[in-house]
């Protein structure tokens, strides 16, 4: 077979891949074509399974297995305490010898550092990758690299390759093999990224390793390995250089302070500055940006922010102990990505002409590994329909639940209406139930505002029939007959000067407490308090037909009230007696004053008589006028005490004392 295919750009199978003579061809379109069509379980689970805990295939496993085995002639010691499905293999080592099977990347981190310790070789992992290609044991693969014309077929495949090898990152052909005319060698890109779900801190031993497989496929033709340089590393240095096993015998102490990465230095033994933040400027390769670690240095911390550049670390220093290079001048850390800058030699037309030879005698092996291949084709083929089946099982499913999840989102729409409609009419509801509610809060303020009015005046009986019968002190004042008695301690100007304020408060107070509970007794409307003086009417606001009984019954009980309260008084040095004045007649009552003070009260003449027959009261002694006695003569005994003329009276007034005994 003399030509290749062409690049995989559509899904068109070239004229070679329906010829039933031409078997090697068809494979290899089969596999460059049509990746998921894959020649194993492996390939077909990959496909399938796009991100899993299994995440690392056992070709890898083979691999390293295999470099131990040359070096010590045996891997046994690799998977002791490894764990293996044991109802399917025998041991953990023909378990995770078998390249169709995946493993997770613990497992393979486990196995990989127990290598090293067990061969020794400070650059094992990358002389491991290296050895894939001189020890061939990449399994199956190696049935297909020797259908490659050159290197640079075998750079193009990376990415499948490395699918099939690992789930843990992908590979990009930023800049395809092509010949340098100013180096002399073909050079390429390779961009190296790393899953979201997948730390690159803890693949740091993977990295040597893919460097020492990729270097080692221009050896398959016989040329020298392939240089590789790594501009952008996606390592992040506070991180791997603190935590990595592999330095955490240096203890580095990696830290980033001030835009600049330092270290202690191992060899210096102390601390030094080895690298600072730079922007990363991209490069435009197949018209798309790529950082490849052209950079320039930081602007303002606001200006950054602006442009929303790409920081990075930029290695200042090289750092070298022990012979191992821990740093290297020139490589940004903290990248988005890893670059591979790689060049290797041209493979001449006299390597062309002699591969051929070179590769002599194989032959057989290659028939056979191809009939292998096919078989395993067949099974994956087969095992495609069923996962294919499952697949459109579980498409049917999820259509069932899409449509279940639409019904239902159809539903709660149709709740959702329903449920703001009630939302709407309970707030509706709620306003209404507001406004009542303030009205009543205003109803009850109004009514708190009168009872407060009215107790000043009333009793708490009086009070609360005057407010549940609607009556109000603000009405317009009137005429009316009713009744009105006055009282007045005696000689009370001499006691405020014989005792201090304090003494004559606490007399004073406890003489109108008790005053004030028989006028609400009697039910009469207390008028004022002027010093010692008291001020009550009966008839108003509530009517009464027998207030001047009333108020003469009242006198009664001031009178002997007094006589209780005289042996306290007497401890003060003053003998208490009172005086008291009652007339019955027609009056005028209301809310009298102006709009900003104004009391409910009485005038009129016949409030001046009382008056002026309390002031003629002696000490004990009640005097009423001829009206009261009228009225009240059923409720006491009276004695007739003359007839007087009254101050401002025009006719005489008939007085009658009241005997209290």
């Amino acid at each position: 077979m003399n030509s290749r295919p062409p690049e995989p750009h559509s899904g068109a199978l070239p004229d070679c891949a329906t010829s039933r003579f031409c078997v090697e061809c068809r494979i290899f379109v089969i596999l460059f074509y049509h990746p998921q069509m894959a020649v194993s379980r492996g390939f077909l689970r990959y496909s399938i399974f796009m991100s899993r805990v299994d995440c690392i295939s056992n070709r890898n496993i083979r691999i390293i297995s295999t470099y131990v085995e040359s070096l010590l002639g045996d891997s046994a010691d690799l998977f002791d305490g490894i764990p293996f499905p044991e109802d399917t293999y025998r041991s953990a080592k023909d378990y995770l010898a078998d390249e169709d099977e995946w493993t997770t990347y613990e497992t393979f981190q486990k196995i990989f550092r127990g290598a090293k310790d067990l061969v020794g070789d400070p650059d094992f992992y990358f002389n491991c990758g290296t050895s894939s290609a001189t020890l061939q044991s990449w399994g199956r693969f190696g049935i297909f690299i020797q259908l490659f014309a050159s290197p640079n077929d075998g750079i193009r495949r990376l990415p499948f390759f490395n699918k099939n090898f690992n789930d843990t990152k992908d590979i990009d052909i930023i800049k395809p093999p092509t010949y340098d005319k100013k180096l002399k060698k073909i050079h390429t890109i390779i961009r190296v990224q790393f899953h979201e779900n997948q730390d690159p801190n803890k693949d740091y031993i993977g990295d040597p390793y893919l460097k020492g497989i990729i270097s080692s496929i221009p050896t398959i033709w016989g040329l020298s390995p392939a240089i590789i340089k790594q501009p952008l590393n996606e390592y992040d240095p506070e991180i791997l250089f603190n935590e990595e096993e592999e330095f955490l015998a240096f203890k580095l102490d990696a830290r980033i302070e001030n835009h600049e990465l330092t270290i202690h230095c191992p060899v210096e033994k102390k601390r030094r500055i080895v690298g600072r933040e730079v922007l990363l400027a991209p490069d435009i390769i197949g018209g798309r940006k790529v950082f490849l670690g052209r950079f320039s240095e930081l602007h303002s911390e606001e200006e950054n922010r602006e442009k929303k550049q790409c920081i990075g670390i930029l290695i200042a220093e090289s750092l070298k102990v022990d012979n191992r290079n821990i740093l290297t001048a020139g490589e940004i850390y903290k990248a988005p990505y890893f670059i591979l800058d790689i060049t290797y030699d041209r493979l001449r037309f006299r390597n062309r002409l002699l591969q051929p030879f070179q590769r002599k005698g194989k032959g057989g092996e290659t028939a056979s590994g191809m009939i292998e291949t096919i078989n395993q084709l067949r099974e994956a083929m087969v095992a495609k329909n069923v996962a294919y089946k499952e697949l459109e099982k579980a498409n049917l499913d999820l259509s069932r639940a899409k449509e279940d999840i639409d019904n239902y989102a159809k539903n709660l729409e149709r709740m959702v209406e329903e449920r703001t409609a009630e939302l709407q009419a309970a707030k509706e509801d709620l306003l209404i139930l507001n406004r009542d509610l303030e009205k009543k809060v205003d109803d009850q303020v109004e009514e708190l505002r009168r009872y407060n009015e009215l107790r000043r005046y009333l009793s708490p009986n009086i009070t609360d029939r005057i407010l549940s019968n609607g009556s109000d002190l603000s009405k317009i004042s009137h005429r009316k007959l009713m009744t009105v008695l006055f009282s007045d301690i005696r000689g009370f100007s001499d006691l405020t000067d014989s005792l201090e304020p304090e003494e004559i408060t606490l007399l004073l107070n406890n003489y109108l407490s008790e005053m004030t509970k028989l006028i609400h007794r009697h039910e009469g409307t207390l008028d004022k308090i002027i010093g010692d003086g008291i001020m009550v009417f009966f008839g108003d606001p509530v009517p009464v037909p027998d207030h001047a009984q009333r108020a003469v019954l009242l006198a009664i009980d001031m009178q002997e009230k007094v006589d209780q309260l005289r042996d306290e008084w007497l401890s003060y040095g003053y003998d208490l007696n009172i005086g008291i004045g009652i007339n019955t007649g027609y009056m005028t009552v209301g809310n009298i004053g102006s709009e900003f003070h104004r009391d409910y009260t009485v005038i009129g003449n016949q409030v001046n008589v009382a008056a002026r027959l309390e002031s003629m009261a002696k000490p004990g002694e009640i005097l009423v006028s001829q009206r009261t006695y009228s009225k009240a003569k059923g409720v006491a005994t009276f004695e007739e005490a003359g007839t007087v003329h009254l101050k401002g009276i025009h006719s005489s007034v008939g007085i009658y004392r009241v005997l209290c005994k």
